[in-house]
């Protein structure tokens, strides 16, 4: 008996936690473009910043190519984010297992 008790409570706490994952991880889900955008935001200030201190440490003699190379990091962080983001698991506790 002591043994199906355990087994129960186990089975409880197991749906309990897949539940509140399921809670947090639409938070995370929520929040994360907001995230992304602002880190992307910040990248392309440090590339810039990168750049034109290479820029002037070189004397200008490779700004073409350091404005090109440039370019490129700015272009692929600014590119759009996927709407249709990684599926997100929900635990009913009340429905049956198969």
């Amino acid at each position: 008996m002591d043994r199906m008790g355990l087994t129960e409570k186990a089975k409880e706490f197991t749906d309990t936690a897949l539940l509140k994952a399921g809670e947090l991880s639409e938070v995370a889900r929520e929040k994360a473009p907001g995230y992304l955008d602002r880190a992307a935001d910040l990248a392309v200030k440090a590339a810039d910043a990168t750049a034109s201190g290479v820029d002037r440490a070189t004397g200008g003699r490779f700004h073409e190519k350091i404005e090109e190379v440039t370019a490129k990091v700015e272009a692929s962080l600014d590119r759009p984010r996927p709407a249709d983001g990684p599926t997100v698991v929900t635990v009913d506790p009340d429905e049956p297992k198969s």
